[in-house]
């Protein structure tokens, strides 16, 4: 693993701490504590820098809350940060550690990752069932048990440190760590980018050391593709135990191996009578062609592979006459699909999960009840629609939500929500710069409750690393 250095006086800027306080205040700019913020940003940037430079930031104390996800059927348990400033300063802490961790990152590692989500997911699997069948016969589906909760502290710590020379910012990374006593908090910024940070000497040992082709990793839900079930079985065996020895985790016992979908182009024969179509079957067993009696479209018939009656046509032809049966050529779907990220993968085609598809046909049936419009529901709906553009489910979008909701309409009520919000936004940066204008200076009370004095200019530079933070 190459150790990666961290430009303090970068991570410290005015515009990266700026930026920390903008991007976590989105969609809750009207709640007091964070409008309070944003409207004395200048000294709260001031602030937060030295807080870091002098190792004054502590974590609060959290309180876990339980929520529905309602995409998984799960009840997850969650820990949210304080806006101000635990929040801001996990962002900060990202922005500096995210190029050492993306450096490192498997190429089809999946979610919590900008522009590596589910959509991206869904085009590399598809791609991969569609061109190379051969390669993706079989399917080994694993997740890791409570991966997050589980995250060993110790080992952790042990990656990072030969990965980030820094001791300001690994003593930093330990502090936000430790906020916990256990695991990774969901809801914490940081946990998803601890979580593949630690999961990446996975992923390079299953491409790297147990050469599997094809593979993918949506955060602790892990998916291989084989040529036979038991090149599979022992893949999954050895990621156990890789899990079990060096990051002191286990898999979940559910893991499956399967034979992903495929067609086969079959014979259908039917018979006048069960008597004749079971003989029919008798007289095929003695001339070894294989065949299968099951019912198709409410009917009983034999299914033969054509392949197997190439060199046996007469034969069979002869049968048909003789027992007063009937073939037609069908093609046969065996195998499972994939149901993975909430999408279900076929062979040749892509759809959504059916529990996200029923919701998002409820949603549209709520939104077309109102008279007027909530713009909440809107952007939610429209959100939902990308589901429907990365997929092959146009058709059940023009049968279930195009006659009851316009996506324009929608469009036109979100955006005229979201303009009413920046001219709001506007307004307040406005006066709050008219306000620091008309102040030749400040002093007292800080943000955070401490007596110092701020400075309305940006932040000062940061003093140089020490030496022995340099690279060699």
């Amino acid at each position: 693993m190459k150790s990666f250095r961290i430009n303090q006086n970068e991570m410290l800027s005015h515009d990266s701490i700026e930026k920390s306080f903008l991007v976590p205040s989105r969609g809750k700019r009207s709640r007091p504590d964070v409008k309070e913020t944003l409207d004395n940003l200048e000294n709260e940037i001031q602030y937060v820098f030295e807080m870091l430079m002098n190792g004054q930031f502590e974590p609060t104390d959290h309180k876990a809350v339980k929520i529905n996800e309602r995409n998984y059927q799960k009840v997850r348990t969650i820990v949210k940060p304080d806006y101000k400033y635990e929040q801001v300063v996990h962002h900060v802490v990202v922005q500096a550690i995210r190029p050492g961790i993306e450096s490192g990152m498997y190429e089809y590692v999946l979610g919590s990752i900008p522009g590596r989500g589910q959509h991206m997911g869904a085009k590399i699997i598809s791609k991969w069932i569609q061109e190379d069948p051969e390669n993706t016969k079989y399917v080994l589906k694993m997740d890791i048990r409570h991966f997050f909760e589980s995250v060993d502290h110790e080992i952790l710590k042990a990656w990072i440190t030969k990965k980030f020379r820094d001791e300001f910012v690994r003593e930093l990374l330990f502090l936000i760590i430790d906020a916990i006593e256990t695991g990774l908090p969901l809801g914490f910024y940081t946990s998803q980018w601890f979580a593949n940070f630690l999961l990446q000497p996975l992923d390079h040992y299953i491409k790297e050391t147990l050469h599997v082709k094809y593979g993918t990793r949506y955060m602790d839900d892990i998916v291989c593709f084989g040529r036979n079930k038991k090149e599979l079985h022992k893949v999954q065996i050895a990621i156990n135990e890789y899990l079990n020895r060096e990051l002191n985790l286990t898999m979940k016992d559910n893991w499956q191996v399967f034979r992903f979908e495929y067609e086969v182009e079959e014979y259908a024969i039917e018979c006048q009578t069960m008597r004749e179509l079971e003989a029919l079957g008798n007289e095929l067993e003695k001339i070894r062609i294989r065949h299968k009696l099951k019912t198709h479209k409410k009917r009983r018939k034999i299914f033969i592979k054509v392949a197997s009656v190439r060199n046996k046509q007469d034969k069979l032809e002869r049968l048909l006459v003789m027992y007063h049966g009937h073939s037609e050529k069908v093609t046969m779907t065996y195998g499972r699909p994939l149901d993975y990220m909430g999408f279900e993968f076929h062979r040749n085609r892509t759809i959504i999960r059916k529990g996200i598809m029923i919701r998002l046909t409820r949603k549209a049936g709520q939104v077309s009840r109102q008279e007027k419009i909530n713009p909440k529901d809107a952007a939610s709906l429209l959100s939902s629609m990308g589901w429907v553009k990365h997929t092959d489910t146009y058709g059940m979008y023009e049968e279930r939500i195009k006659p009851i909701v316009s996506i324009k309409k929608l469009k036109k009520v979100v955006s005229k929500n979201q303009k009413r919000i920046n001219q709001k936004e506007k307004e307040a940066r406005k006066k709050n710069e008219n306000r620091m204008g008309n102040s030749d200076g400040l002093t007292g009370e800080p943000p955070g409750g401490h007596r110092q004095d701020f400075q309305r200019e940006v932040c000062v530079p940061a003093p140089e690393l020490p030496a022995d933070n340099q690279d060699e």
